[in-house]
């Protein structure tokens, strides 16, 4: 792991990291506030021997003193000194238990022997050091005489006099503070790069790269999904979900320079992340910029185009792949722009199969033919083998990666399936959250000034400052708005067909309300003759009233 993706994992779990350092730091306030008061006293005895003129006799003494000081040090905590001790304090305690709060010391090269003792108040560490250190120079004295005679010369004076401490010898507030919040930062830190490593959630981009190099068309951030319509790209023009589907397309234009099939897939390797949604907008984008794009939803299992734009279902790529209607009849307009929809139809038994059959090569030939777009929403690659049997008449796959949702292993699995149809793979990172690395720039508005000289501004009901109606209230609907958002009297839709197809009698038939009927209670020849009926009768008027006006 390089020191990049360190601070990348940190960054994406800072507020882990934060909340186990101050828990740290709070930690070890606590066991400051917990730990007992402790208090030091120290007393130093002076060490020498008797004077000795000769320099070489003092240099002995001098070596003499040095090697007794040790002994006295490891003499202070014995029983034979803190037994007198224990008994001229009166203290309640075992010699054992009062060596574990007594020490003695002595830096080497001096002949000062520091005795310290410990205790729960300052008058209390005082009173036991200077015993300690009055008990440990009447025992040196002893050891170092017989019958009352000195033999060694050894001298021991107090220096300095035990003093009552004003300050604890405890660790201090801030060092517990500091060591808690190490303490906290190294586990954070621990638990941090546990869950990276046990994290198999594509969580970003780079953990995209981690699993494929393909080409990623666009980032396209979470929405609101509790809309039964998508966003129109048209009204929301500096939203970030319809920047990002914009980017989208353009990125796709890039991509199909040189396809020769005009069939895109659109894919995912599990279901709920969002394909439905990325196919929906992006052929509503495509039909923005101009092109004939037709949307067809090829998730005979679970179809969700119908509900998404509202148009109806009982009809539709079931219906046309068993031979009962022609699929130009069968397609529904949608917008204002030469968007037509294809709906998934009854559900049948046999998906596989439809999918699978020539039938279904053939509709996609006259679509590849009629349309400079054919977006397919198929059913995702692991569940179902449908979307692998799409993918061979497929021009382009595009991928729908949800992130916090889809897993590296899953990934991996749908792209490997994929790759065995060598179609060209494109990915689209979805359901990034706002704010994300991965989304720069998409949060940032960018939106067209407002001049003196363009519309009026609104107060209200649909007129303007001045009282005048808006301008769609006179007969022009904006674009993009979705059906049924206008009232039946201020609605003026007509469904716009390519010429030379059958939608546009069909269209005709329906008087403009923006949807095709897939099936009707008269036969087709009776339609036929009726539409044949109506267009003599329109010739007959239309001869008579010229010879009126002759």
């Amino acid at each position: 792991m390089s020191i990049i993706d360190f601070l990348r994992i940190v960054r994406k779990n800072i507020v882990l990291l934060i909340v186990m350092i101050a828990a740290g730091g709070l930690g070890g306030v606590g066991v400051y506030l917990l730990l007992p008061d402790e208090y030091t006293s120290q007393a130093e005895l002076f060490v020498t021997t008797v004077e000795a003129s000769n320099p070489d006799q003092k240099q002995i003494a001098s070596a003499f003193v040095q090697e007794r000081l040790r002994t006295y040090v490891d003499l202070a905590d014995s029983r034979l000194v803190l037994e007198p001790v224990i008994r001229d304090l009166d203290l309640k305690i075992s010699p054992e238990k009062l060596a574990e709060y007594v020490s003695a010391s002595s830096d080497h090269g001096t002949v000062l022997l520091t005795v310290s003792a410990t205790a729960t108040t300052p008058g209390g560490a005082a009173r036991v050091s200077e015993a300690v250190a009055d008990s440990l120079t009447t025992t040196i004295t002893d050891l170092e005489s017989r019958h009352g005679k000195a033999q060694s010369g050894i001298r021991l004076a107090v220096a300095n006099d035990a003093s009552v401490p004003s300050t604890g010898s405890g660790p201090a507030q801030w060092l517990c503070a500091a060591i808690g919040i190490f303490l906290g930062a190294a586990l954070g830190i621990a638990i941090v790069l546990f869950r990276s490593a046990v994290d198999s959630k594509i969580r970003d981009i780079t953990g995209v790269r981690e699993v494929t190099a393909a080409p990623i068309l666009a980032s396209v951030p979470v929405r609101n999904e509790s809309s039964a319509h998508p966003e129109p790209t048209a009204i929301h023009q500096d939203s970030p979900y319809a920047e990002a589907i914009r980017r989208l397309r353009a990125n796709l234009r890039f991509a199909r320079v040189e396809d020769s099939n005009n069939v895109i897939e659109v894919t995912s390797s599990v279901p709920s992340e969002g394909k439905t949604s990325i196919s929906v907008n992006l052929a509503i984008s495509l039909a923005q910029s101009g092109q004939r794009v037709v949307l067809v939803d090829v998730d005979l299992r679970q179809p969700a185009v119908a509900d998404r734009l509202g148009l109806e279902n009982s009809a539709g790529l079931t219906t046309a792949l068993l031979g009962t209607a022609d699929v130009h009849d069968l397609l529904q307009p949608w917008g204002q722009d030469e968007l037509y929809v294809l709906t998934a139809g009854d559900r049948v038994s046999n998906p596989v199969e439809l999918i699978d059959s020539r039938s279904m090569s053939k509709l996609m030939t006259v679509l590849r033919n009629d349309f400079d777009t054919v977006i397919l929403d198929c059913p995702p690659v692991l569940p179902v083998a449908d979307g692998l049997l799409l993918a061979k008449i497929a021009g382009r796959i595009i991928h729908v990666i949800a992130v916090n949702e889809t897993s590296r292993n899953e990934l991996e699995e749908a792209l490997n399936d994929l790759s065995v149809v060598k179609t060209p793979l494109s990915l689209v990172v979805n359901k990034v959250p706002l704010g994300h690395a991965d989304l720069t720039g998409y949060t940032k508005t960018y939106s067209a000034r407002q001049s003196s000289a363009g519309l009026p501004p609104t107060s209200g009901h649909g007129r303007t400052s001045s009282g005048a109606e808006p301008a769609f209230a006179k007969g022009m609907e904006p674009i993009g708005w979705l059906p049924g958002e206008l009232s039946a009297d201020q609605s003026t839709r007509t469904p716009r067909v390519w010429p030379g197809s059958r939608t546009r009698r069909r269209a005709l038939r329906t008087g403009g309300l923006g949807r095709l009927t897939a099936r009707s209670d008269r036969p087709t020849g009776e339609l036929d003759q009726a539409a044949a009926g109506t267009a003599d009768a329109t010739k007959t008027t239309g001869a008579g009233e010229r010879t009126a006006e002759q």
